[in-house]
């Protein structure tokens, strides 16, 4: 009888187990649809329907997970900052051995290579920043200004050092990311135009290059002090004999 009751709860904990796992499987789902959907039309265009049908599952399976289209957008924001964050950490923990130059390189190449990998995430990002609200109000207190603070300490420190460009960090940081950005959310036109994609390693690579030889200074040679040739004894003996003639 205890075997019988033992093999009847571990099944239970299987069973269970399944179902949870059905169930995080199905939240990944709709989250990645929610992604796709709310970069492609923002807040106001997406619909949780249409995200139901892209994940492949029933309508009331969203708002079981998520209550509404407000929530779900949070959770997708919520989840991406928390990856977008942990990217740079992971990378920053790598070089925090390096002065502040070479922490900023280090950011900055990451940020080019993060955008070539995620560009929905600056749709995502663009369709928010476009107009006062209370979901642009959380994104910038709960996830952006504390990224842009980091990144303007560095800017600051490469400045003093004559390492990179003059200007407002801030004001510099939204260029960086203007111009990293643009190319890989316009990636069709930029096929059409370059004839090549700009999601491939050689140019992301060359991207890199690019970009960050905008913003970056290399240092500034110092000037070398000009050695004097040597006279030699016969030399100083014509200027001698030139002397007393």
């Amino acid at each position: 009888m205890a075997t019988d009751l033992t093999k009847e709860t571990l099944d239970e904990v299987v069973n269970q187990r399944r179902r949870q796992q059905r169930s995080l499987d199905t939240r990944e789902r709709i989250l990645e649809a929610a992604f796709e959907e709310f970069a492609e039309r923002g807040f106001e265009g997406a619909s949780t329907r249409t995200v139901a049908a892209k994940a492949g599952v029933q309508h009331p399976l969203v708002t079981y997970h998520f209550k509404n289209k407000d929530g779900l957008w949070r959770a997708v924001l919520s989840t991406t900052s928390v990856n977008f964050s942990r990217h740079f950490q992971d990378y920053l923990a790598g070089v925090s051995k390096q002065d502040e130059v070479g922490q900023l390189r280090v950011l900055q190449e990451q940020f080019i290579r993060f955008a070539a990998a995620n560009p929905n995430f600056h749709w995502l990002m663009s369709h928010e920043g476009k107009r006062e609200s209370e979901r642009l109000t959380w994104l910038v207190e709960d996830r952006v200004r504390n990224y842009f603070n980091v990144v303007a300490k560095l800017i600051r420190a490469a400045q003093k050092q004559d390492r990179y460009v003059e200007g407002d960090p801030y004001h510099l940081q939204y260029l960086f990311i203007g111009a990293v950005t643009r190319i890989f959310m316009l990636s069709a036109e930029v096929q059409q135009v370059m004839g090549h994609s700009p999601f491939s390693k050689k140019f992301v690579d060359e991207h890199i290059r690019t970009c960050c030889a905008l913003f970056s200074r290399e240092p500034a040679e110092q000037p070398r002090r000009r050695k004097l040739a040597p006279r030699n004894k016969d030399a100083k003996r014509v200027t001698k004999r030139a002397a007393s003639s």
